[in-house]
């Protein structure tokens, strides 16, 4: 897809440079889902 190394470390330049960092409290839905799929799978057996 780039050419060369140089290709990407720019793009990546780029993105980075006009990037925002947002921090973002409390619990991971992801991980809160994940915990109660594996508490109901042990549950069930």
């Amino acid at each position: 897809m780039f050419p060369n190394a140089a290709c990407v470390v720019s793009l990546v330049d780029r993105l980075v440079h006009r990037a925002e960092v947002i921090s973002i409290e409390g619990e991971s839905y992801r991980l809160k889902e994940a915990r109660e799929r594996n508490e109901a799978r042990a549950r069930q057996r």
